[in-house]
């Protein structure tokens, strides 16, 4: 159980860290286009 806990934990915090370069980078694109 522990082992299969852990893999889902790295899943959700791979996604949150996805998400968060997607905010960061559409956020700098949208910084050059102003």
């Amino acid at each position: 159980m522990k082992s299969q806990d852990g893999k889902y934990v790295g899943i959700d915090c791979g996604k949150k860290t996805l998400e968060v370069v997607r905010i960061n980078s559409e956020n700098s694109l949208e910084r050059r286009q102003f």
